[in-house]
């Protein structure tokens, strides 16, 4: 295999090779890719996001104005990571293109929020996972035992330690072998999937009337006896009015057209694994795109077609703004509707690990990207060097392992037992800075290194109206991350707090970051090591 770029030796590296394997190849790419997403999570919550923020809007329309927008995204980091195809992803792109610094605090910041991410979505697998699988799996067997144990395990401390669990078994199986990676993502993805073709299938089969008849029965033997209709007519009678959807309500909502695809990407910064990079990275990029897209308006389609809009903004409208709330026992996911629309015990079973799984697997995917960013900054020698270890046995980076699932650790216990990341965590808007500024690598790549951009793919160098392809779609990414920037501050309550506290949070991850990369190139200037040299060259294999 030959890549886009040779690197000059690598005498100032911490060391001639990365000892990483490309083991990855096309479907691995798309299978983590996928998994990076989370399309069953995406599936189940959003209807309860949109009436939750957007109630007047159409769905169907906010996921194809975010899926064309994100065209841009998936093909400059299909580009890129096939031109500079090492761990690290935008971090290597803008140190190379932009300036060390640059590149490093964008990567730092993106880094950052995946962290975070790791500590939410530990507790979402607790209570939109286990928590909604049990309440389904006990109204289909009639088991009371089941239906308790969906409440409790929401509670803080049950949540707290069944999710350490998870992320024990996340270090545990990131020391294994990339072969033996790749199978369990390649398995867990095939039985997830499973579990949402089976929620497709019952979604089909079942009609308005009959989701209605078994919703008013589950709530009857389960719940507080709230009817469908009655849940509608509580919500009106309680002041709930729903306007008409406009386009520029659809932009206001692109913060979530964009979310939901929040990870397809995530192959770029296992970039030194990945084979055949510039021809793989694209090309899977804009597959999984694709995929992710015709899935969604299959099932949001079919999702209102049976459940209805009125009933989704009535449901979340009770829960969010009355006392008594709509009387259901767990989360108004999409899992749980579907789960009860059938009485059959394998189907419901299928789709409560289908959904254990999408939340779950996800945690190995964005812990995995995050070991190989802590790899590329100390292979940079901008953190210790102690970080870049790995297994001669299994390939793995264990240092980097240990410090990622410990770090997700103590960001879980803040998020379980405060409220500090209420306050002060915009998710959404600290991974669209970093992403922001990813942009100028695509942007201004053909100027700053021509060296580089005459060995890239014959598509990346293609000119429109004498302007390069590449810094095109630069410009297009950074369209579309002003848009979410400024959706996100227009909807915190999607996105996070956007207060003084939460703005200098994100200010303090950003300058934290520059102020490392500095205090590093001091340090290894005392020590011999010119880090602006050393940024003249791509890292080795």
């Amino acid at each position: 295999m030959s890549d886009q770029v040779q690197p000059s030796p690598a005498g100032m590296f911490v060391r001639q090779s990365s000892g990483l394997v490309r083991e990855f190849r096309p479907r691995d790419v798309f299978i983590f890719n996928t998994l990076g997403y989370a399309l069953g999570l995406v599936l189940a919550v959003v209807p309860t996001f949109v009436a939750g923020l957007w109630p007047e809007q159409n769905v169907l329309l906010i996921v194809t104005l975010g899926t064309v927008l994100t065209i841009f995204n998936a093909a400059m980091y299909g580009y890129l990571a096939g031109i500079f195809p090492r761990a690290g992803g935008d971090y290597v792109y803008l140190s190379r293109v932009v300036s060390p610094w640059f590149g490093f605090t964008a990567n730092w910041g993106f880094t950052w929020s995946q962290f975070l991410g790791l500590g939410l979505y530990a507790s979402f697998t607790v209570n939109f996972g286990v928590s909604v699988a049990f309440a389904t799996m006990g109204n289909v067997l009639d088991n009371d035992t089941l239906i308790s144990w969906s409440e409790s395990t929401t509670k803080e401390w049950p949540t707290f330690l069944i999710a350490t669990a998870i992320l024990i078994l996340v270090a545990v199986v990131l020391m294994l072998p990339p072969r033996w990676i790749r199978n369990l993502f390649a398995a867990s993805f095939g039985l997830a999937m499973v579990g949402s073709f089976a929620t497709l299938i019952v979604l089909f089969t079942t009609t308005r009337s009959e989701f209605i008849s078994s919703f008013n029965s589950f709530m009857a033997e389960r719940a507080d006896g709230q009817t469908y209709q009655s849940i509608i007519n509580s919500a009106h009678h309680a002041g709930m009015s729903v306007g008409g959807a406009t386009l520029y309500g659809a932009l206001l909502a692109l913060p979530l057209g964009y979310w939901i695809y929040i990870g397809f990407t995530y192959s770029a910064y296992i970039g030194g694994e990945v084979r055949e990079p510039s021809r793989t990275q694209p090309r899977m990029l804009l597959a999984t795109l694709g995929f992710a897209f015709l899935f969604y308006l299959v099932c949001f389609w079919r999702y209102y077609d049976v459940v209805g809009k009125d009933f989704t903004n009535s449901v979340v409208y009770l829960d969010n703004n009355t006392d008594k709330g709509s009387g259901i026992p767990v989360s108004p996911v999409m899992n749980f509707f579907a789960g009860i629309m059938t009485d059959s015990t394998i189907l419901n079973v299928l789709m409560g690990i289908s959904f254990i799984l999408w939340n779950g697997v996800l945690l190995f995917v964005i812990a995995m990207i995050c070991t190989r960013n802590l790899f590329a900054w100390s292979f940079d020698r901008i953190i210790p060097e102690a970080v870049t270890k790995v297994s001669p046995r299994t390939h793995a980076p264990w240092v980097s392992t240990v410090i990622v699932v410990a770090v997700a650790e103590v960001l879980l216990a803040i998020y379980v037992f405060t409220t500090f990341f209420n306050q002060v965590s915009n998710y959404i808007v600290i991974f669209s800075v970093a992403f922001w500024m990813a942009s100028w690598a695509a942007i201004l790549m053909p100027y700053r290194r021509p060296d580089v951009f005459a060995q890239a793919p014959v598509e990346v160098r293609r000119r429109l109206f004498g302007v390069p392809v590449l810094t095109l779609l630069g410009v297009g990414n950074l369209a579309l991350f002003t848009l979410i920037l400024w959706g996100s501050f227009k909807t915190p309550g999607f996105s996070g707090p956007t207060g003084g506290k939460a703005v200098l949070f994100v200010i303090a991850i950003y300058v934290s970051g520059i102020a490392i990369y500095f205090i590093s190139r001091a340090l290894r200037r005392q020590q011999g090591v010119d880090l602006e040299l050393l940024y003249k060259e791509i890292p080795p294999e």
